[in-house]
């Protein structure tokens, strides 16, 4: 059984500072797909149509890079990857999946 929540009050805000090196955008090359070596990640869909996206901590943190990067001043609107298992980004059998900037 779930703990309950605490109240707003009772709750004590924690937080973590993390430093991440993000791909720099290049007007010719884009953004550079670096992910760690090793890792673990994939997308899917349950059948009551919730998007899960399951990783080991190093796909995780390949994952945020990613979105940190496109959430960078310098992309511009509408900029986009898409990751699937042609290009051996996310487990085989996995989901593509398309991450954007929109603006």
């Amino acid at each position: 059984m779930a703990e309950p929540i605490p109240a707003q009050s009772e709750q004590v805000e924690s937080t973590r500072e993390v430093v991440v090196a993000v791909p720099v955008y290049d007007a010719v090359r884009g953004l550079n797909r670096a992910w760690p070596a090793n890792y673990r990640l994939s997308f899917d869909v349950t059948p009551h149509g919730e998007v899960v996206i399951k990783g080991d901590k190093a796909g995780l943190r390949g994952l945020a890079t990613q979105l940190l990067a496109l959430a960078e001043a310098d992309v511009p609107q509408r900029y986009h990857h898409r990751i699937d298992d042609f290009m051996l980004e996310i487990d085989r059998g996995s989901l593509p999946v398309r991450i954007e900037q929109a603006g």
